[in-house]
């Protein structure tokens, strides 16, 4: 039997994208990350209703995201772009340069996103997941993400996702949200 760690049974993968994009703009150290998710965790608490959509993976977790990242810029420079609007059609292609271009910009860049992972292109996905952006190129993109699990996605494809739920199939099991996209950096 296994250990249990960080991240296996709690539902926060969007609370760490959000930490971990902070790392990367800001280099913020672990005693500064544990105190803005606790911060946001207190807030949660005095609305039970939504923190138990949290910890029962019922919401979709953009509009904490977003909290997250306006409570963080309260505190410290941070430039936040929400490149696509809710429920926007979005073609793969648009995504990826959107991000590349961003990721390639000036220094101290992230982004963060929510990806569906599937084994049958006909059943339910298997994996929610928030993550954030290390780097990225043309063709690949590199994720700086808070799972351990031994088979966790850790390199995106660009052949391997769509933008589009209803193009799951069977040789592209991953689901990229569009509407989800947030650009993270310093001010200009």
């Amino acid at each position: 039997m296994k250990p249990l760690y960080q991240g296996k049974i709690d539902t926060f993968c969007a609370f760490y994208a959000v930490l971990n994009a902070l790392r990367l703009t800001h280099s913020i150290r672990t005693l500064k990350a544990r105190e803005i998710f606790n911060d946001i965790l207190m807030q949660l608490v005095s609305q039970p209703e939504r923190f138990r959509a949290v910890l029962e993976q019922t919401t979709d977790y953009i509009d904490l995201v977003d909290e997250m990242l306006e409570y963080s810029a309260a505190r410290m420079p941070l430039r936040i772009q929400r490149p696509f609007q809710p429920h926007e059609a979005v073609a793969k292609e648009r995504f990826w340069t959107c991000c590349n271009a961003w990721m390639n910009g000036d220094a101290n860049r992230t982004a963060i996103f929510r990806f569906k992972r599937y084994t049958d292109p006909h059943g339910k996905p298997i994996v929610r997941h928030w993550t954030t952006i290390a780097k990225m190129d043309d063709n690949n993109l590199d994720l700086y993400d808070s799972s351990h699990e031994a088979d966790s996605i850790q390199h995106l494809a660009k052949s391997n996702i769509v933008t589009d739920q209803s193009q799951i199939a069977q040789n592209i099991l991953l689901y990229v949200q569009p509407d989800s996209l947030r650009l993270v950096g310093l001010p200009f």
